[in-house]
Order: structure tokens, then C-alpha cells, then sequence
């Protein structure tokens, strides 16, 4: 499982660091300077901040871990120095396909970080045809300044607070991103977006409203994405499920159903509560 088709490993890791990147990158400059939203480079590492949700490890991230060299060159050390002084609870993501991977596993482990929920990837080939299936569903793309149903729904799902979608308003106007809603009886009842990064299409923040499942809203947000990402030039497209989200079954079935194939995790390792 995992690892076993081709893709460019290098290119989906930089997509993924920079789909967090432009979140953080597109806050408000008030809730930026209010909420303390940060974010800081350490080489090849992104180091990602939300001051005022410090118990919300989701929203403060070590990524790029795994990167060639990033433990010699001590810039992991740096990152997590300056997470420390935010006084957050926090995770480092390790890619298990990037070079870096096993070293920085053991430097994490042998300073007493535990390991936490591993992420799932998937990868489409971009180049196969999709045909979008008939269904009492519209899906659209968001134009810049409609992001507030999306910011909701998703706020709902993953039980967020309205502070943390803030970092979800600027993203339908900024540069390779394209963000989708699903409708439903003439309501908004589910979201989607992609970032198109090079070849690579990233696929994320999905959610869909309780009373809306099983009407295949993901399905139909999932293919639509794929046909764009087909239009926009793309190689593959990747999306990431959470091992610890109560709706991860579905979602890997939804995807595999499509034609995903598994690729390798990215690990998780969390500071254990005492150590600094």
C-alpha cells in the first residue's frame, strides 16, 4: 500500500506546502495582527502559527520536515524553537516519500515527540477524462468575494470556530486557486477546493453539511475538480484524508471508486504535554 505508481514526489510536497502557505498568506491583515496568524520559512521547512486557537494542533503546523537535510542543517531545531515561543500545541508532518524521512523521524523521536494521526494521500492521473454525471446537484466555482457559504460549512464539519475559517476568505482570488460549492435544493450544503501548483493539482477542505450526505456532493465536487484540473494542464491530481476524521472511510472509498490510488502517508509526530 502506498508508493507503488509514479509520481513526482518533489512537486507534490512543494504544492503542499504551499496550499498552507496561501492560507495563512491570505488572513485579513486585522485578524492577522488580532488573532496572531504567522507563518515563517526555516529553509525548505514552513512553520505555521494561529496564537489565538493554541490548542487546536490542526491549526499550528511544522511542515517540509522531511526535506533533504533540513535536520543537519538544524533548520528543523530553528522551526520548532519558534513554534516553542508560541506556546501552542503543535505537529510536525513528515512526508514518508521525501528524502529526509527517516532521519527526521529519529531526530523527533529521540527528543520524545510521539506519533500522531498519519494522513493519507491519493493520487488521479489528471490526463484521464471525466465526465460529470447526472444529478439533482450544481456544482460552481466561487468567484473572490462569495467564500462566505464555504467558510461556514467547513466551520461546521470539523466543529472550527468562525475565527479559524477567517483563513479561508482570500483564497477564490488568489493565483492557481479554484474553489467549489455544491447545491442542493437550491442550497449551499458542501465546498471543495483545489490549488493548481505546476502539474499538480491539490485537492482539499471538503466538508458537507450533515443533512446533505449521501447525495454524492463530494462524488460530484471530487469530478468536477478532476475536469478542471484536466483543463488547467495538470498531471496528476492529489488529494490527503485524515486517519483520525470519522468520515475517512467514506472519503477513501469516494475516492478510489473515481480511480485514486494510494500513495505514501505523511506522519505525524505531536510534543508530548511537559517538555518544551
Amino acid at each position: 500500500m502506498g508508493g507503488s505508481c509514479s509520481y513526482d514526489g518533489a512537486a507534490i510536497a512543494a504544492a503542499e506546502l504551499r496550499f498552507r502557505e496561501d492560507l495563512w498568506q491570505s488572513a485579513p491583515l486585522d485578524a492577522v495582527q488580532e488573532a496572531e496568524v504567522r507563518h515563517r520559512r526555516f529553509g525548505p521547512i514552513l512553520a505555521t502559527v494561529f496564537g489565538e486557537l493554541p490548542d487546536i494542533s490542526l491549526m499550528n503546523l511544522v511542515q517540509g520536515a522531511a526535506e533533504s537535510g533540513t535536520t543537519d542543517e538544524a533548520d528543523l531545531a530553528a522551526a520548532l524553537e519558534w513554534m516553542r515561543s508560541w506556546e501552542v500545541d503543535y505537529l510536525v508532518s513528515v512526508s514518508k516519500d521525501r528524502p529526509g524521512a527517516g532521519p527526521a523521524e529519529s531526530w523527533l523521536g529521540s527528543r520524545g515527540y510521539e506519533r500522531g494521526p498519519a494522513v493519507r494521500r491519493f493520487i488521479h492521473p489528471g490526463t484521464d477524462e471525466q465526465t460529470a454525471s447526472s444529478s439533482p446537484l450544481e456544482i460552481c466555482e466561487l468567484g473572490p468575494l462569495e467564500s462566505e457559504g464555504m467558510s461556514h460549512i467547513f466551520g461546521e464539519v470539523l466543529g472550527l470556530s468562525s475565527l479559524a475559517t477567517i483563513l479561508l476568505m482570500g483564497l477564490p482570488g488568489r493565483d492557481g486557486w479554484h474553489c467549489y460549492r455544491a447545491n442542493l435544493g437550491g442550497q449551499e450544503v458542501a465546498c471543495g477546493s483545489m490549488l493548481v501548483s505546476g502539474k499538480v493539482a491539490l485537492l482539499g477542505l471538503e466538508a458537507t453539511l450533515a443533512d446533505a450526505r449521501r447525495h454524492g456532493c463530494q462524488t460530484a465536487l471530487i469530478t468536477r475538480r478532476l475536469m478542471d484540473a484536466r483543463k488547467h494542464g495538470c498531471d496528476v491530481a492529489v488529494a490527503e484524508v485524515c486517519d483520525a476524521h470519522p468520515a475517512t472511510p467514506d472519503a477513501v472509498r469516494n475516492l478510489e471508486r473515481i480511480g485514486f490510488a494510494e500513495i505514501a502517508s505523511i506522519a505525524t509526530w505531536r510534543r508530548p504535554s511537559g517538555i518544551g
